[in-house]
């Protein structure tokens, strides 16, 4: 799936990330004062190439129906931790 870098910055921010911005940016997310995963995005412009996003949706533990909801908005940041749990990526 090849999506726009805000699309996917959105689903970043949608998610809680914390974003540190170096020759790439940078995700982080934290959950109860621990880093749970990261993930990274390169700084260029246009689209984001569909097997770079498919190494994000990866990093993020997302299949590929779960990460298409993320961008279109119907999963929250409640149903991402949910799902965090299920995988037990969170205790």
């Amino acid at each position: 799936m090849q999506l726009k870098k805000k699309e996917i910055e959105s689903v970043f921010k949608k998610f809680k990330f914390q974003i540190k911005e170096t020759h790439h940016k940078m995700a982080y997310l934290f959950y109860e004062s621990k880093m749970i995963l990261k993930s990274r995005l390169s700084q260029g412009s246009g689209n984001v190439p569909g097997n770079i996003t498919d190494k994000i949706r990866g990093q993020l533990y997302l299949n590929q129906d779960q990460f298409r909801d993320a961008v279109q908005c119907p999963l929250d940041y409640d149903g991402y931790i949910t799902i965090l749990k299920e995988k037990n990526i969170i205790s």
